[in-house]
């Protein structure tokens, strides 16, 4: 969804309709009385409610990004706001964490500090260009590993300043809320800070999949009901599963549909699946292959693996068949996108 933040405020209704989500995000207290589906109150619930900055479960990764989707909103002075909140409050140690404001896993939250502190942040992770917040210090210089160095400079810094009136790369004017990495590395990046908002960002959308102003079309999965052992695969439970035994697997829609992609989920033993082909057809007679693979592999126990098809066509009837596999090799789950 990081990946899609115009799609998602065409989910909501439009940019305004997600900045008021978002207002309401941060606004709304985290009280810790609700355990959910938890049999108690957990961690994670007690830290959002001890920073206070609403329903913002910061200390628990799936949170790290919600600060900079003010950007996707046309309300980036918003997501300054919150960045720096988070960088000046929420590190300086006591008891949440003695200087983080929660778990340390694997240096994500040391990540978020230093992107966040340089006023960049990746928030389309894969993509090629960073989101703009709100930078800490007057001049930092950058040397990727194998890269070239480069340089964040930024006047009127201070803790009161924690919005910008504009930003340049190599002495060019940046528009949207973001920045190119190509444009980034070897160049200089430089930022004016102030303690009033501005509309620096709001002249160009943030970069996303969805165009501004078109209707997301989020891929949903397709619900299958199947009866007999197979249905192992179709249950949203990676705790069951099926053992394969080299005879296909099928399962119907009640409709027709045309999935672009589809997932494969390892089961909890040792071996999987190395290759297969998806069919498909509209009577269960005369079948077309959608998709085909060899020499595949699943680096962990129950890892869902996505698939992009490589003929989409509509189909009510599916199969997995050709199925290649050592003894003991079991799926999880199945799952068609559409």
């Amino acid at each position: 969804m990081p990946h899609d933040g115009a799609g998602l405020a065409a989910l909501y209704g439009g940019p305004a309709a997600l900045e008021e989500k978002l207002d309401a995000f941060f606004a709304t207290p985290e009280r810790a009385d609700k355990k959910g589906t938890y049999s108690t109150v957990i961690h994670e619930m007690l830290e959002a409610r001890a920073i206070r900055m609403g329903q913002y479960g910061f200390s628990n990764q799936p949170a790290h990004h919600i600060a900079y989707l003010y950007n996707s909103a046309g309300a980036p002075q918003k997501t300054q706001a919150v960045v720096r909140e988070v960088l000046q409050r929420l590190f300086v140690g006591e008891q949440i964490g003695q200087g983080y404001p929660g778990d340390e896993d694997n240096g994500e939250m040391s990540a978020w500090y230093l992107f966040s502190a340089l006023g960049l942040y990746p928030l389309r992770v894969g993509s090629a260009e960073y989101a703009i917040g709100s930078p800490l210090f007057a001049e930092a210089r950058v040397t990727p590993a194998g890269g070239k160095p480069f340089m964040i400079t930024a006047s009127n810094t201070g803790p009161d300043n924690v919005y910008l009136r504009s930003a340049m790369i190599n002495d060019q004017p940046i528009t949207a809320p973001s920045i190119s990495h190509a444009d980034l590395v070897g160049g200089r990046l430089h930022y004016e800070l102030s303690p009033e908002p501005s509309d620096w960002g709001t002249a160009e959308p943030a970069p996303s999949i969805t165009s501004p102003g078109e209707a997301a079309v989020p891929l949903l999965d397709l619900c299958v009901v199947p009866d007999g052992p197979a249905a192992a695969l179709f249950d949203d439970d990676s705790r069951t599963e099926f053992a394969l035994t080299g005879e296909p697997i099928a399962w119907a829609l009640d409709e027709p549909a045309t999935p672009a992609f589809y997932t494969l989920t390892s089961g909890a033993g040792p071996a999987d699946p190395t290759g297969w082909r998806l069919e498909g057809s509209l009577d269960a007679r005369e079948w077309f292959v959608l998709d085909e693979r060899s020499g595949e592999s699943f680096d962990w126990r129950r890892q869902t693996r996505p698939f992009k098809i490589d003929r989409p066509r509509a189909a009510t009837h599916y199969r997995l068949t050709g199925i290649a596999a050592d003894s003991g090799a079991a799926l999880a789950e199945i799952e068609l996108l559409a």
